[in-house]
């Protein structure tokens, strides 16, 4: 039974990933389809373009939308929110270091996605949309803690946005400074530190 094409497309994506990473636009098709194992005329079957191809590489998969709502629900009233802030930290990091690559490829070769401007558009504006969302989810989480009497009242969207936004610019600071690679241990490090200091502010009296 022959495997099915969504796999396969994960497979070409992941190599034209990594090899737009490393030679940027340069890049060749033919070398993508040896990373990936699959012909070079299966590329052009799939993606049509070098470019659409490189579209595709460079938009990072998130599944945000279902693990963040259900790690904080799943720790409201129940979970010790300065643990659970530190978890979710950790995850947002990891992330990051995925994301912020792909995305300095994919603003270096602006020109090449200014060929196809909507495409480009509706990915910034979906990217954009998808970090308010986390960012009011964040926020609405902290305001049930509070209402449980857990944390004290604040401004929970401004904390909310600071926190995301503290992780943002440290995963970025480590990418362009170590190549993301300062190691798990250090980022988690970081990540409690920062909890740590927004904990003073909104721990319970």
């Amino acid at each position: 039974m022959p495997r099915p094409v969504s796999i396969q497309d994960d497979v070409i994506l992941r190599a034209a990933r990594e090899i737009f990473l490393e030679k940027g636009w340069d890049a060749t098709t033919s070398e993508i389809a040896a990373k990936a194992g699959v012909s070079h005329g299966i590329i052009f079957k799939r993606f049509k373009t070098k470019h659409a191809l490189f579209q595709s590489a460079m938009q990072e998969q998130s599944d945000w939308g279902q693990t963040i709502p259900a790690l904080l629900n799943a720790s409201l009233g129940r979970k010790n929110v300065e643990a659970t802030l530190v978890e979710l930290g950790t995850l947002f990091v990891e992330k990051f270091f995925l994301i912020i690559p792909t995305l300095m490829m994919a603003w270096s070769n602006k020109q090449e996605t200014l060929r196809q401007p909507e495409p480009a558009a509706m990915s910034g504006r979906d990217r954009a949309e998808r970090a308010l969302q986390a960012v009011k989810t964040i926020a609405a989480y902290l305001k049930a803690e509070h209402r449980l009497g857990r944390i004290r009242d604040t401004d929970f969207e401004v904390v909310a946005q600071a926190f995301v936004g503290a992780l943002w610019h440290h995963a970025f600071l480590q990418v362009m400074l170590t190549d993301g690679k300062s190691g798990p241990a250090k980022e988690r490090r970081y990540v409690r530190r920062l909890v740590k200091a927004i904990w003073s502010g909104i721990a319970p009296s």
